[in-house]
């Protein structure tokens, strides 16, 4: 029989949230998948009977010096938590029509995201939407990372916690929340700080974040309910697009 392609996944952040995340994945996904979990030989008893109350009895728990990790993790920085997992296909972002079934009035914060490049701020904005209570998140199909395991890395295993889709016309997806009565908020420095306190609540509103380097297009930027503008007080006047998204999902969470 032809052995399937394994994947590493590693380091003890990482390590811990797929394991966490096991009841709510689908067996080829979670406990199915995995091949061996390769542990640091220096690990306390307690940590590695908190790793097997985690696991099915029958799974297979190495360890190994920090030398032997370094060779099967291929140097990278595993912290000595290791799993050797089936390889899994590439996730694929929902459909329209699975949006539109999903996706109901009240169910907000959501996040739509336009042209995010970088397969790490991806990840990131899936992670920290997904600790602010995001449950759909509308990528861009242009100029957008893949959901790749790079992505699935950055968002420490979030990403198996949200709804996530894709589309070719971001404006379809707004005009279908509009009519869902949610109210599209976006940040941009030509907005006010004002805003903030005008909004309705979480539950009502999708939050548009742009591309790192230019922004949200103009086209989305006119479709906006409300621009509001993060207030900067030192001397840069820009903020790295996962920060500004937590903290504008901050801001509207706060509100209730």
């Amino acid at each position: 029989m032809e052995k399937k392609p394994l994947e590493i996944l590693f380091g003890k952040r990482n390590f811990f949230e797929f394991l966490e995340s096991l009841d709510s994945m689908t067996p080829e996904k979670g406990v199915s998948s995995i091949r061996e979990v390769l542990l640091k030989d220096s690990i306390s008893s307690e940590e590695k009977r908190r790793i097997s109350s985690l696991l099915p009895s029958h799974t297979k728990i190495k360890t190994l010096s920090l030398k032997e990790l370094d060779r099967i993790a291929m140097d990278k920085n595993h912290q000595g938590y290791v799993i050797l997992r089936q390889r899994q296909k590439q996730l694929t972002a929902l459909n329209w029509e699975q949006f539109k079934e999903n996706v109901g009035p009240g169910e907000g914060p959501i996040l739509i995201l336009d042209r995010i490049q970088d397969p790490g701020n991806l990840g990131n904005l899936i992670r920290t939407a997904e600790c602010l209570g995001v449950k759909h998140i509308v990528l861009s199909d242009r100029d957008t990372a893949p959901i790749s395991p790079v992505v699935e890395k950055s968002s420490a295993g979030a990403i198996h916690h949200v709804h996530i889709y894709r589309f070719a016309n971001l404006n379809s997806a707004i005009e279908r929340l509009k009519e869902k009565e949610y109210w599209i908020l976006a940040t941009d420095e030509e907005g006010t700080e004002e805003v903030w306190d005008d909004l309705p609540s979480a539950e009502q509103i999708a939050i548009i974040m742009g591309n790192e380097g230019e922004g949200i297009k103009r086209i989305l930027l006119e479709s906006a309910d409300y621009i509001a503008r993060i207030p900067l007080y030192g001397s840069i006047s820009s903020l790295n697009v996962v920060v500004a998204c937590g903290i504008t999902l901050d801001r509207v969470c706060s509100r209730g």
